[in-house]
């Protein structure tokens, strides 16, 4: 049986059922038998974590409302715009508007929630997170890029994309919601 490298920092933030090598050995097996590449994890992180970083990201973030028009032909990515020229675009053409995490509230900048969601994003950029994506995967991870945090709101919408862009091989997401579904 394969052994994989210790995932001792990711203890603090992962349930331990998934940093087991059978069940390792089991996403992985998931992840290459299918033909676009996908694996859904539930439960992936700790309670305790999800329920600081939930709070954080819902009660005591501030967001930028984004707005992208799809990419024209011959165009990598899309134009951000206004809100008022998304509104005007065809809908066929609109490509994604949702908030974008920019500061924390100034009511909690020192607040342990705050802290907890720092510790999360510097968790995603450790050797030993970075082993694990990789051994789930069986790809080599270069840089991670964008460590981002979104919020979608009744109005909210993401079109239809594929996350290749800048060489990028794998896209990571990670669903705070509480209600919500695959479907």
């Amino acid at each position: 049986m394969k052994r994989y490298n210790d995932f001792e920092a990711l203890t603090a933030w992962v349930q331990p059922r998934h940093l087991s090598t059978s069940v390792i050995e089991g996403y992985r097996a998931d992840f290459e038998s299918r033909a676009i590449r996908v694996l859904h994890i539930t439960d992936f992180l700790k309670a305790d974590m999800v329920a600081r970083l939930t709070r954080f990201l819902d009660q005591e973030a501030s967001y930028e409302q984004v707005h992208y028009l799809c990419p024209e032909p011959g165009e990598a990515y899309g134009n951000m715009v206004s809100a008022e020229a998304w509104r005007a675009a065809d809908k066929d053409r609109r490509w994604y508007s949702h908030g974008v995490l920019s500061d924390p509230d100034p009511r909690f900048r020192l607040s342990p929630n705050l802290f907890t969601c720092l510790g999360f994003r510097k968790v995603l950029t450790t050797s030993a997170f970075k082993a694990y994506v990789s051994a789930v995967t069986g790809l080599p991870l270069g840089k991670l890029l964008g460590r981002t945090f979104h919020r979608m709101r009744v109005g909210d919408m993401l079109g239809p994309h594929g996350d290749r862009d800048a060489g990028r091989r794998l896209t990571f997401v990670i669903y705070l919601s509480p209600t919500w579904k695959a479907d």
